[in-house]
């Protein structure tokens, strides 16, 4: 005699794998600078050194899940569109990146390199979402900021920055282009920011 319990969970075991095939593929994607290497003038370089915290991040975005929003005050993730790296943690990289490409500083580390500094920068990922609002909407981004001067323990600079793209669609595709531009807009303008401060005197 045959296991009727036996033969449902066949049955439910291929009707699982039939789903799973129906499934489209979870797809990643890499956050980039799209600024070509050495397109921009940097400041008079300052000769100093400049640390740099690990990013921090609002907790939702703190995540490699794309994030979308179809009105004020809600949130949500792409059910299988993501981020190869946490958005917050990939943005200090290309910024990184981009200052010491600049070469308007001596050196830029991280501050868990075990060197002395003459700056540390913190930033923080606020907002990082594709608003479809209204059809096909935008991305927006907004980090915030702060510059601490290394030896006198006291911050020098604070400011926050955004930045906003319309996307050409509706959908993830779309978003990463329009992240993209943003993101490339956005280290622009902190890199400049960031390269102004420290060229003025600290009053200590």
């Amino acid at each position: 005699m045959k296991n009727p319990a036996a033969g449902v969970a066949g049955i439910a075991l291929l009707a699982g794998c039939i789903s799973f095939q129906d499934v489209p593929p979870r797809e990643y994607y890499v956050l980039d600078d799209l600024a070509k290497a050495g397109a921009s003038t940097p400041a008079a370089p300052a000769g100093r050194v400049l640390l740099v915290n690990r990013a921090s991040a609002s907790p939702f975005y703190d995540t490699q899940n794309l994030v979308f929003s179809r009105s004020p005050g809600q949130r949500a993730y792409y059910q299988f569109a993501g981020w190869t790296e946490r958005p917050g943690r990939r943005l200090r990289e290309l910024l990184m990146r981009r200052l010491e490409a600049r070469a308007s500083f001596k050196s830029v580390a991280a501050t868990t390199a075990g060197i002395n500094g003459d700056f540390v920068l913190s930033i923080r990922l606020e907002e990082f979402y594709h608003d479809t609002s209204a059809n096909p909407g935008g991305v927006r981004i907004e980090v915030s900021a702060e510059l601490v001067d290394y030896a006198g323990r006291m911050i020098v600079a604070q400011r926050r920055f955004a930045q906003s793209v319309p996307a050409a669609s509706e959908n993830a595709q779309a978003a990463v282009v329009a992240f993209n531009r943003a993101s490339t807009a956005l280290l622009d303008e902190m890199s400049v920011w960031i390269e102004g401060v420290v060229a003025q005197p600290v009053a200590r």
